[in-house]
């Protein structure tokens, strides 16, 4: 099971690699999908429409903004905990400290409750995911400048070493 989890991940960053377009529009459309990949949980899925209309609004490639939601998907567990923190400090935990037991409150109390809960979540989903999607966007600039500088000299190279023959 690792091994093919393994495989998949890996397949899924040569295609990165290999995408066609400038180094900045590759990583810029990969940290969308990041971005949109951790604000889709809080917004019950819905979050993944808006994918392509702001693909469209960067002028990314749409191909590496799939790759980045999909790779979200295997990072945002990790990021379950913090995203709640990050939102509650974020927000403030007011209700959480008035009503610490859920068992007696009213349906309104809870709305309440669940509401201002998905609020902080929300909140602290978007601002990991936009220090994420930062930081995925510096790596992956970095990587697609080194491999394709590598691959550009391994090609000069053989090409180099046909004409001396």
């Amino acid at each position: 099971m690792w091994r093919k989890l393994y495989r998949k991940l890996k397949y899924q960053y040569i295609k990165l690699l290999r995408s066609k377009g400038a180094p900045s529009i590759v990583a810029r459309s990969f940290a969308l999908g990041i971005f949109i990949e951790f604000i889709t949980l809080p917004t019950l899925g819905s979050a993944f429409l808006l994918l392509y209309p702001l693909n469209l609004l960067i002028r990314g490639s749409f191909a590496a903004s799939l790759i980045g939601f999909i790779m979200g998907k295997f990072a945002l567990p990790l990021f379950f905990v913090p995203n709640m923190s990050v939102g509650n400090m974020l927000v403030g935990n007011k209700f959480g400290a008035a009503h610490g037991h859920m068992g007696h409150m009213g349906f309104i109390a809870l709305w309440e409750f669940v509401k201002e809960k998905g609020v902080a979540f929300f909140v602290g989903s978007a601002t990991n995911g936009i220090v994420v999607a930062v930081i995925c966007y510096v790596l992956v600039f970095y990587a697609l400048q080194l491999y394709r500088k590598k691959r550009e000299d391994r090609r000069l190279a053989l090409q180099l070493g046909k004409n001396i023959r």
